[in-house]
């Protein structure tokens, strides 16, 4: 098997795109124009912002952003060379750099804060019983994709909560359609992020009941999500990327500055389709730009235990110049 054939089946098991990967080459000149992948949920705040205010423009660079269900449906385009950045979960990429891929971190995106409220839920059915990971087991429980942070944090709390992680199923079903897949009975218990825990909770919370802050009481202060490139893109266009990050870099600023105003929630409202009344009560992340050796390493220890093991590089080598403190 060929390096390329090697990459390519890799590439594929990290999750399904709804249509064939078929983009050029990543070429060696850089570019402008940008696609990123990203997901609508508030993570992803910064680089709509830094879009929005035009930080990415005064840089020369024009961002086209793509929606896809989970960070890691993103990322076989971005070794495909559909995407030149992704948003993705850490868990994911971390697997993905475990199968041999070369992701390389180049900016924060998201990490938990140290105290609830959270940006990730788990929500059951009103009545159902449940209010432990021990009356989870033998059920269907969602997470938007499988063997993510999302659910890497939901088996964390089945876990502390007396439960066998083991023993549960896990369902794949997009954010937006969660609370109508559990309050129609399709699954038992729903791993929710924001927005879309507080969306399902103003419209039907009436059946739906929170039982857990998957984050905070598992691993508060802990990495959620960054942004991602090649390193082989990295190594011949770094200085596009160094344009692209401190863009992104003062959008990240913007955001924390705006927090708690209207001009935030309506920026989220716009690319998240959230109504905006709804943002209002909704629970925001902290906004790091620096990826950190410790927060890697605490993934791996945690993604080992529930069974996600196996030969990483040193974190150190997994962080651009880009997100280096």
């Amino acid at each position: 098997m060929t390096d390329l054939t090697r990459r390519a089946a890799v590439a594929a098991s990290l999750g399904a795109l709804a249509a064939p990967l078929a983009a050029p080459a990543l070429r060696a000149q850089a570019l402008t124009k940008l696609r990123v992948s990203v997901i609508p949920v508030l993570d992803v705040a910064p680089l709509h912002a830094a879009i929005a205010q035009n930080y990415f423009a005064a840089e020369g660079i024009e961002v086209d952003t793509s929606s896809t269900a989970g960070g890691a449906t993103g990322l076989p385009g971005l070794v495909a060379g559909q995407y030149r950045v992704t948003f993705s979960n850490t868990v994911s990429a971390l697997l993905g750099v475990r199968e041999g891929l070369d992701f390389r971190f180049i900016s924060g995106a998201a990490r938990s804060l140290a105290q609830p409220p959270d940006t990730m839920a788990i929500v059951v059915r009103k009545g159902s019983g449940i209010t432990s990971g021990k009356g989870l087991e033998g059920k269907r429980v969602a997470s938007n994709t499988r063997n993510n942070i999302v659910w890497l944090r939901g088996m964390a709390w089945i876990d502390k909560t007396g439960g066998d992680w083991k023993r549960v199923t896990t369902v794949e079903v997009p954010f937006p359609q969660m609370a109508d897949a559990l309050v129609g009975g399709q699954i038992d218990a729903a791993l929710f992020s924001e927005p879309f825990v507080t969306s399902a909770m103003e419209a039907q919370g009436d059946k739906l009941e929170r039982i857990g802050w998957i984050i905070q009481e598992t691993a508060p202060s802990s990495s959620i999500a960054q942004y991602v490139a090649m390193k082989e893109d990295l190594d011949k266009n770094g200085e596009v990327f160094d344009r692209f990050v401190r863009a992104l870099h003062k959008g990240t600023d913007w955001v924390n500055a705006a927090a708690g105003k209207p001009e935030l929630l309506q920026l989220v409202a716009n690319f998240t389709r959230v109504p905006l009344e709804r943002l209002q009560k909704v629970a925001f992340t902290a906004y790091p730009k620096e990826v950190t050796t410790a927060e890697i390493a605490e993934l791996i220890a945690t993604m080992t235990k529930f069974g996600l093991g196996g030969r990483y590089p040193a974190p150190a080598d997994l962080i651009f110049r880009t997100a280096k403190a």
